[in-house]
């Protein structure tokens, strides 16, 4: 063979050992990267479900929350009833429910008897 096409197919050797350097490190990043997809999946589940349970949670608080909110204006309204009916007298007279500890017992002029301004009934 001629010294020139020695050289020529030396040159050619050296670019395909180049190639097969070049696809060895891009498989490797290739590989790499398919890992970091499959572990940004798995996050992306987990974060899915973690997602799905805070939100059924938050739905659940929400519901509980109105229900005290409920019950809260309820006895708010109760109280205020019993305050007005404490300062302006019952017109059915029935102290029910309430323990002889209370204010509605205690005489008028007795320190325990509220001096609050009466409140309007609403």
């Amino acid at each position: 063979m001629k010294t020139s096409q020695l050289h020529l197919k030396d040159k050619k050797l050296m670019e395909m050992e180049k190639l097969v350097d070049t696809n060895a490190k891009l498989e490797e990043y290739m590989n790499r990267v398919r890992q970091e997809n499959e572990d940004y999946r798995a996050r992306m589940s987990k974060h899915a479900a973690l997602s799905k349970q805070l939100t059924s949670e938050q739905a659940l608080l929400q519901k509980n929350l109105q229900k005290e909110s409920k019950v809260n204006k309820r006895l708010s309204m109760e109280n205020e009833e019993l305050l007005w009916k404490l300062h302006h007298g019952d017109p059915l007279g029935s102290p029910r429910q309430l323990s002889p500890t209370s204010p509605c017992h205690s005489p008028p002029n007795s320190p325990h008897f509220p001096t609050a301004p009466p409140l309007s009934p609403r």
